[in-house]
């Protein structure tokens, strides 16, 4: 990938100058992420540098931009003092590049290196993480964007990405230690007291030209927390959620905006000199984040266009409500409930799963259902808990039953608020394991997880007591 493309990809002229850009560079080799740490100024230039673990040495990870219908190719090598994996988070994929230990393929160990490779069969806008020790490996900087383009060219000027993250650093701008702690897990999570967008805390204001459209792509990367999302001075049009299209959507007071989550947005600029946008994290009132801020430069208008129509939609299975298979799963546990315990802090059907076992030993849990390729599932999330829980599942997409009843757009993960029940539904495409879990990575870590098992799937040659085949790493 070329350095103009990415350039391009990041902002496209005038926003680079303003702060938001998301470069790729000190590329070690042609399609080869390296994992290890590193020193990144992202506090400004009074402040010292902050030692991380990164992808190729930089926070965000190297932006991966390519079209729909292209084949992804990534040698992923690991330089850190303990494995991983790289997870492609929402890319509808086979289930051995999916990246999660003990489940798809084995942890990369510290020396080696893994060979990922897939097709990317749905535009819009993803990203990649670790899925070993993601409260820590996130938490430390491991995390990227991907922006699959749609086949014909979208009618956009400019074409913002904003990968929006939190880190929790101590006052000499360092990391601070203790990711596993008892309180984060059985609470809200690990929340960090600097919230970065495309790794640093500045927020230079970015100039955008009178009568522009732009595309606005979000990527909630932290480990934990939720945003609130406030447009101020702007109303945006919400085009697509989780990478899919969905229909046309004026925004409306305020977005909550869980960890995992990506919305795109369509933004017609005033075509007024001297207005200031801003786009803010109202989440905890008293504390108030700014994300972003815009502005309109002193160049003359562009001519006014017709009202933006949609984005292309993406091939989807579909579902067959009639015949779907009811599913139940019951979250119980965390903080107030007399459920936790050290060993399970959260129960998923009554049944903790420890995903920092799965990463030391790779022993898969037995799936929570098992349904055939092809089926349509219907799912009841109970929670029972006093916390929010954004569960994503993998290997599919998903539609959240709307409080009007009807079935909403397509998406991978969904927010079950405390006290409250959400209905998804979805296809089971890929044959495979597939995990379920929260995006609170100390809820994951610390019980909330679990896999369901689409059949019709090569197994190992006993097959009565397999799970299935799970790719090697290679020592580099």
């Amino acid at each position: 990938m070329e350095r103009r493309s990415f350039l391009k990809a990041s902002l496209a002229g005038g926003a680079l100058a303003g702060g938001l850009g998301y470069y790729w560079y000190r590329q070690p080799g042609k399609n080869e992420f390296i994992a290890q740490t590193t020193d990144v100024q992202m506090l400004g230039e009074d402040y010292p540098n902050t030692s991380v673990w990164a992808f190729n040495d930089q926070i965000p990870g190297p932006l991966i931009r390519r079209k729909q219908g292209d084949t992804l190719a990534i040698r992923f090598t690991n330089r850190l003092p303990q494995p991983s994996t790289i997870h492609w988070h929402g890319i509808r994929l086979p289930n051995a590049m999916d990246g999660v230990p003990g489940i798809t393929q084995a942890a990369v160990k510290s020396g080696e290196h893994f060979d990922y490779q897939f097709a990317l069969p749905d535009a819009g806008t993803y990203w990649y993480h670790p899925h070993v020790a993601t409260y820590e490996q996130i938490g430390r900087g491991l995390y990227g964007a991907i922006i699959v383009e749609e086949r014909e060219r979208i009618d956009v000027d400019e074409d913002i990405l904003m990968v929006v993250s939190d880190i929790f650093l101590d006052k000499q701008g360092q990391i601070k230690d203790g990711f596993q702690s008892l309180h984060d897990a059985a609470h809200a999570g690990r929340l960090g007291n600097v919230i970065l967008v495309n790794g640093q805390k500045a927020r230079p204001k970015t100039m955008l030209r009178p009568g522009s459209r732009v595309r606005l792509r979000l990527i909630n990367a932290s480990s934990a927390r939720i945003y609130r999302l406030k447009f101020h001075r702007v109303a945006p049009l919400i085009v697509a959620i989780d990478g899919h299209p969905c229909p046309v959507t004026a925004y409306k007071d305020t977005l909550y905006f869980s960890p995992g989550n990506r919305y795109d947005f369509i933004i017609d600029v005033p075509r007024e000199e001297q207005t200031l946008m801003m786009l803010e994290d109202e989440f905890f009132p008293a504390m108030r984040n700014t994300l972003a801020l815009f502005g309109t430069s002193n160049q003359s208008p562009l001519p006014a266009r017709a009202p933006f129509q949609g984005l292309p939609p993406n091939a989807m299975m579909i579902e067959d409500h009639r015949n779907a298979e009811k599913i139940t799963l019951t979250i119980e546990g965390g903080a107030l409930s007399n459920k936790a315990s050290r060993e399970s802090i959260w129960l998923m059907n009554g049944k903790g799963n420890s995903h920092s076992h799965l990463d030391a030993h790779g022993n898969a849990p037995e799936p929570v259902f098992t349904v055939d390729q092809g089926c349509t599932v219907h799912c009841m999330i109970d929670n029972q808990t006093a916390w929010f829980h954004p569960m994503h599942f993998h290997g599919v997409v998903l539609r959240e039953r709307q409080k009007d009843g009807r079935w909403g757009p397509a998406k991978d993960s969904t927010l079950v608020w405390p006290f409250e029940k959400q209905e998804i539904m979805f296809v089971a495409e890929a044959p495979g394991d597939w995990m379920i879990h929260c995006h609170v990575s100390e809820h994951h870590h610390s019980g909330l997880m679990g896999t369901f098992r689409v059949s019709n799937i090569c197994r190992t040659t006993n097959p009565s007591k397999g799970s299935p085949t799970k790719a090697p790493a290679t020592k580099t």
